[in-house]
């Protein structure tokens, strides 16, 4: 329900253009020295905005809430501008090995008007919630094919069969092509699953350019599939495909 509820949440985002934030994650290591990560808010509107940050881990199971700093807690922005406020993460020593969450919360909320009587309650005209994940431990996601395969048609690069995140954290997987024994791997995109999360391999279809040129001409030696942990870059898969 989250998912769903941040999808929509994005969505008012690219309609309204009330508020837009970049990057919507932060899948670190927050064990040792614990990770910081910058966002960037954005006010495309023709008015002055102000911007209230707060934290909340309703309906969490394994809550990083009280590990958290935030920086600044409020942003103000004049039309066409744009803010970052930064997130800092470090778990205590000593805490159990696993993937934490919680949900930042982001009001955007109308300034009162210059030379305005008003005292009403100000107006909330929108309010982003995002969930962010960090782990403690050695933790990776642990990918799973079911009936894999890649085909090539009109320069349309076609996945088919399912891929499945079996591992102990969510993560953002790098996909490459690569001839026998992972040589000349090519990059074909991206996908974040979350733990234990199933997604079509038809995600990754796309329409080869020119600058597939070497991929296309010789796409029947590519019959290696590698997959990364983005943040990490270890290989998670490699191995022969259809």
């Amino acid at each position: 329900m989250k998912n769903i509820f941040l999808l929509f949440f994005l969505l008012v985002v690219n309609i309204f253009g009330y508020i837009n934030i970049n990057p919507v994650t932060f899948d670190k290591k927050i064990d040792d020295k614990g990770e910081v990560q910058e966002y960037t808010l954005y006010n495309p509107t023709q008015n002055t905005l102000k911007y209230q940050l707060y934290l909340t881990d309703e309906e969490i199971e394994k809550s990083m809430k009280n590990w958290i700093e935030i920086f600044p807690t409020t942003v103000t922005l004049k039309p066409g501008r744009s803010g970052k406020f930064k997130v800092f993460v470090k778990a205590p020593k000593g805490a159990p090995k696993g993937e934490y969450l919680v949900t930042v919360g982001i009001k955007e909320i109308a300034l009162p008007k210059l030379n305005s009587t008003d005292t009403s309650t100000v107006q909330i005209l929108t309010h982003l919630k995002m969930d962010l994940a960090g782990y403690v431990g050695g933790l990776t996601p642990k990918i799973f094919l079911k009936d894999f395969s890649t085909t090539l048609k009109e320069n349309n690069l076609n996945f088919n069969g399912l891929i499945a995140n079996v591992g102990e954290r969510r993560g953002t997987l790098d996909f490459y092509l690569a001839e026998n024994k992972g040589k000349n791997p090519v990059y074909v995109g991206n996908l974040r699953l979350l733990k234990g999360e199933k997604m079509s391999a038809s995600k990754l279809n796309q329409k080869l350019t020119s600058h597939d040129k070497n991929l296309i001409k010789n796409f029947a030696k590519y019959n290696t599939l590698i997959v990364k942990d983005s943040l990490s870059k270890k290989v998670l898969y490699e191995g022969e495909i259809k």
